[in-house]
């Protein structure tokens, strides 16, 4: 499916503080557990954190550098991302997300560097997956200093031991406001796709370490191959494909990586896009796309058929076997993810109706027999700007991460991160004991998928018994409420 092109829109938007809400509140449950992550008292954290954030409003509210380049006000030349490094004492080493995307170098670069195992990208040469080191061309030093501080920030015990620390960026609102305007160093790097994808996952699942492939392969690879391509020999690009898979592979096993969240993939309506630029003489015809895409299966496999990763794709829309057969083929550790709106209505924690149809609007039909799972919107409807129930799916922005707010806008591939936060969230419920250390085995990530859509709801044939409709937003099914970073009532300002 095309990445989502409507962001900017959205954006906009969620600089206006959203479209609304409903009223009715999402029903309580337990108490999180004390000390998750161990040796952090979350009372503490955040008095530390608020003294810093009044001396960065004090820092910030003089600074004027429109009258000055020196200092604060000095320009930073090329951030790279090979300056940073990871703080794996944040993180566990059993949610481990390769990130598929595009756009997402700013917010890899300085403000969740600490997050980033890895930068990847496909090489237009050889059509391998090698390491990439992004660039940032210019940031005021200030602003530089400010994300890097929030990166790297660290807890203080009573007995003044120090060690780094989540920063949630609903603690963090009152910054927001003074990166408006003149100070907004980041606007054009906020619009980009994976940028969008990366907050909804840095925030809820605040113990995730990232491996970034960036950008989405397709393209590169088929660059890479012109000569197979432009010749219609699917089979030598599928060789070369092949070659791709295996050095990614190696990439995922280097980093354990644990799940996969894949913003979208290839399919006929993005096809004619990656045609295209090629230029090679002639037209596909219909035999000749799915010759193309079907050479594109090791990748998948590899994606989705790993033994020890469960991988999370972005559907696309009116599915076919003609018009996607990379996302109608069976996948045994894939979850294809869509969405619905909820309306005023409300599922249960399980998502089990029986027989009763959920008043929601429904997902396109044709559509259920090959998705696995439809997430909620938190959304009335379709319209803009939305109207959002009292607990929607969350986002931050990823460049700047300053504060929470509900997502504003309704694609696939904004619904797959928040179905890969739902299984990590799934997995401390189903494994509570099980080491880190440890990587997922196809028994376990079949249970995971089991009770991501638990059988029990009869009123859709397409569904095959299963209850494909989920809100884990609504009743909060994320570790950044299991470990009670957010109270459970926790509503955006």
């Amino acid at each position: 499916m095309p990445l989502c092109a409507s962001w900017v829109l959205a954006l906009l938007l969620a600089g206006c503080g959203g479209g609304g809400s409903t009223e009715a509140s999402p029903p309580p449950q337990p108490a999180p557990p004390p000390g998750d992550p161990v040796g952090i008292d979350k009372l503490v954290l955040r008095a530390q954190v608020q003294t810093w954030v009044a001396q960065q409003k004090a820092r910030l509210a003089t600074l004027d550098c429109s009258q000055s380049t020196t200092g604060d006000c000095e320009t930073l030349r090329d951030l790279r991302f090979s300056q940073g490094q990871a703080l794996p004492a944040r993180l566990r080493a059993d949610q481990t997300i390769l990130l598929i995307d595009s756009g997402v170098a700013h917010a890899a670069t300085l403000r969740y560097r600490a997050r980033m195992l890895g930068y990847y990208r496909v090489s237009d040469r050889t059509g391998l997956v090698e390491p990439h080191d992004p660039v940032i061309p210019a940031t005021p030093r200030w602003g530089a200093e400010l994300l890097r501080a929030l990166d790297g920030f660290h807890y203080r015990d009573a007995a003044g031991q120090q060690r780094p620390a989540h920063v949630p960026a609903a603690w963090l609102s009152e910054l927001q406001p003074l990166l408006r305007g003149p100070r907004d160093f980041a606007m054009l790097d906020r619009v980009a796709h994976g940028n969008m994808v990366l907050a909804q996952l840095v925030e809820a699942s605040p113990q995730a370490g990232f491996v970034v492939l960036d950008p989405m392969p397709f393209d590169a690879l088929l660059r890479a191959h012109r000569a197979a391509v432009c010749a219609k020999d699917w089979a030598a690009l599928e060789q070369g494909v092949q070659r791709m898979a295996q050095s990614l592979r190696t990439v995922m096993q280097a980093h354990g990586v644990d799940y996969v969240n894949l913003s979208g993939g290839l399919d006929s309506s993005n096809l004619p896009d990656s045609w295209a630029p090629l230029a090679c003489n002639g037209a596909l015809t219909a035999a000749d796309a799915q010759g193309l895409m079907l050479a594109f299966r090791p990748l998948y496999a590899t994606l989705f058929d790993a033994p020890d990763a469960l991988g999370v794709q972005a559907a696309g829309v009116a599915l076919t076997a003609a018009s996607h057969p990379l996302e109608t083929m069976p996948m045994s550790h894939r979850v294809l993810v869509s969405f619905f709106h909820p309306g005023a209505t409300q599922l249960p924690a399980d998502g089990i109706t029986g027989a009763q149809r959920p008043a929601v609007l429904e997902p396109n039909a044709d559509d259920r027999r090959w998705v696995d799972v439809f997430l909620s919107t938190g959304m009335q409807d379709g319209g803009f700007p939305p109207v959002v129930n009292t607990a929607p799916p969350l986002t931050t922005d990823a460049v700047y991460g300053l504060d929470l707010r509900p997502l504003s806008h309704a694609t696939t591939s904004w619904s797959a991160p928040q179905a890969v936060n739902r299984l990590i969230h799934l997995k401390r419920q189903l494994a509570p004991d099980m080491a880190p250390e440890l990587p997922l085995d196809a028994a376990l990530m079949q249970r995971m998928k089991s009770a991501l859509t638990p059988p029990g709801c009869t009123w859709a044939a397409e569904d095959g018994g299963r209850c494909k409709l989920q809100d884990p937003a609504w009743h909060r099914q994320q570790e950044q409420f299991r470990q009670g970073w957010l109270p459970l009532d926790w509503r955006w300002p």
